[in-house]
C-alpha cells in the first residue's frame, strides 16, 4: 500500500485552499493535515505539523513564505527535526519567484494559473526527499550575478576538500544528472552519490540539493 503523503496548506484565500483541498484528496492518497490562513504561524509551529509537504502563499499576513521556509529551516537545523518538503505559492508565473523560492529552501514555486492537475503533479513529485525538479527545470535560465571574492573564496576552500569521486560526482551533479546516472558515470553506489551532496551542503551551510545547485550555478567558472 503506497504511503499517504501528508500535505499542510498555509496561506492564501480560503476559496483557493478549499479547492486544493478537494483536488489533492479526492483520490485518497494525499492528506490534507493542515489548512489554515496562516495567520501568526511561525516557524515552530510548521515544525509542528508533522508534514511530507507544505504550500506556502508567497504573501502571509505578517511575514512571507520564503522568511518562514527559511526560518524554519534553521530552526530544524538547531532542533535536529525531520523537515518536509517546501512549496511557495503565487498567481502568476514569474521565474524571479521560483528563484527566491529554492533560495529559502522550497523546491519550487506553484502557480494558481497553472491549474490544480500541475499542482497535484508538483506535490506528488516532492514526495522524494531528494526532490529538485523546480532548480533543474530553470537551470539555464538564471541569471548571471556576482558573486564575492570572500564567498567565492570559502567555497573553492570547501570544495577542495573533496576527493576525486566526491568532485567527479558534484560535477555530474552540476550537469543535471540524475543520481542513478551520477552512480553510474563516477562507478560508485546511488547512497554514496547521496551522501556526497548532502556533505557539501553541509560544507557551503545549505539545507536542500536546490540550493547547492542554484549556488554553485552562480559559482560558474569554480573548478572542482
Amino acid at each position: 500500500m503506497a504511503k499517504i503523503l501528508r500535505v499542510a496548506l498555509v496561506g492564501g484565500h480560503e476559496t483557493i485552499r478549499q479547492g486544493r483541498r478537494d483536488y489533492l484528496e479526492a483520490n485518497g492518497e494525499i492528506q490534507i493535515v493542515h489548512n489554515s490562513d496562516g495567520f501568526g504561524i511561525q516557524a515552530q509551529d510548521l515544525l509542528s505539523l508533522n508534514f511530507d509537504v507544505a504550500i506556502l502563499e508567497q504573501r502571509l499576513p505578517a511575514t512571507t513564505a520564503f522568511a518562514l521556509i527559511s526560518a524554519s529551516h534553521a530552526l530544524a537545523r538547531v532542533t535536529s527535526e525531520e523537515l518536509g518538503r517546501f512549496l511557495v505559492s503565487a498567481y502568476y508565473s514569474e521565474l524571479s519567484l521560483r528563484l527566491s523560492a529554492i533560495e529559502a529552501g522550497a523546491v519550487d514555486t506553484v502557480f494558481v494559473m497553472d491549474g490544480l492537475e500541475v499542482l497535484k503533479n508538483r506535490v506528488e513529485a516532492c514526495a522524494d526527499p531528494q526532490a529538485d525538479f523546480g532548480i533543474r527545470e530553470i537551470f539555464n535560465q538564471i541569471p548571471k550575478s556576482k558573486v564575492s571574492e570572500a564567498e567565492f573564496s570559502s567555497a573553492s576552500v570547501a570544495l577542495d576538500t573533496l576527493d576525486v569521486k566526491e568532485a567527479n560526482i558534484i560535477r555530474a551533479f552540476c550537469e543535471l544528472k540524475t543520481d542513478a546516472q551520477i552512480a553510474q558515470v563516477a562507478q560508485v553506489p546511488k547512497l554514496k552519490v547521496r551522501n556526497t551532496i548532502r556533505k557539501v551542503q553541509n560544507l557551503l551551510m545549505l539545507e536542500t540539493r536546490s540550493q547547492l545547485l542554484l549556488k554553485l550555478s552562480r559559482f560558474g567558472a569554480l573548478a572542482l
